[in-house]
């Protein structure tokens, strides 16, 4: 697996509270986009990501049941630290990890991040939208036009550190050799279309190339947020 990672603060944020992982030696892919303000959010997606790699050890035999533990227990250590630091009170982050297998990936996910499996067939998403608008849209309730500027739009249904009570989800997803695999918080996916995204990673190039012209593709758009981008070569 060839493997490439990038962020950055955006031109709108003071500071960047998105924080990514590659493991490449044990296909293990994380993104995770805090939330709660400055420092709040950024410990938050750093907590998260540390605590479900300190967590997970070796997940290759039970892999749905390590990755939703981890995740379960990263939960659990944000609410320990905000209820412990009335300045973190409402800290939280969304996190999308993708455990690459011999012959699937195991998504663990939560909030609005997102991974997809593409390659030139198109887009597959691994991950739902947790937010209002997403929540709409797959109900059927609103259209994908409507989703992307309802008001609710940033709004998430489900993250850790808002309960404890956690609702993660995990999915299987086999795949082929050849195909890629990108992993984002919404500060790509907002500004960034479905059609432009595919456009440029089923492009020509390398992998480096093609994950510095997503982020400038956002950086020319004004680039309200954060953004992270993984993209993996299967």
């Amino acid at each position: 697996m060839k493997v490439v990672g990038i962020t950055n603060p955006g031109l709108m944020r003071d500071n960047n509270e998105d924080c990514f992982l590659i493991q490449r030696e044990k296909g293990l892919l994380i993104v995770a986009d805090g939330m709660g303000g400055h420092a709040a959010g950024e410990k938050a997606s750093k907590l998260a990501v540390r605590t479900v790699v300190s967590a997970l050890g070796d997940y290759q035999g039970r892999p749905e049941e390590r990755i939703k533990a981890a995740i379960t227990a990263a939960n659990g250590a944000i609410l320990a630290q905000a209820a412990a630091n009335s300045a973190l009170t409402g800290m939280g982050t969304t996190f999308t990890l993708v455990a690459v297998l011999p012959d699937s990936l195991v998504t663990g996910h939560i909030g609005d991040s997102a991974a997809f499996l593409i390659d030139a067939e198109g887009m597959l998403p691994l991950t739902s939208d947790h937010s209002v608008s997403g929540q709409l849209l797959a109900a059927g309730k609103i259209t994908s036009a409507e989703a992307a500027c309802h008001p609710q739009r940033h709004v998430l249904t489900r993250a850790l550190g808002i309960d404890s009570c956690v609702d993660i989800e995990i999915q299987r997803q086999p795949w082929n050799p050849g195909q890629k695999l990108l992993l984002c918080s919404d500060g790509l996916t907002e500004v960034v279309s479905a059609s432009e995204i595919f456009q440029v990673i089923e492009g020509s190039g390398e992998l480096e190339g093609k994950i510095n012209s997503l982020l400038s593709l956002v950086l020319e758009r004004g680039a309200p947020d954060n953004v992270t981008i993984i993209l993996a070569q299967l």
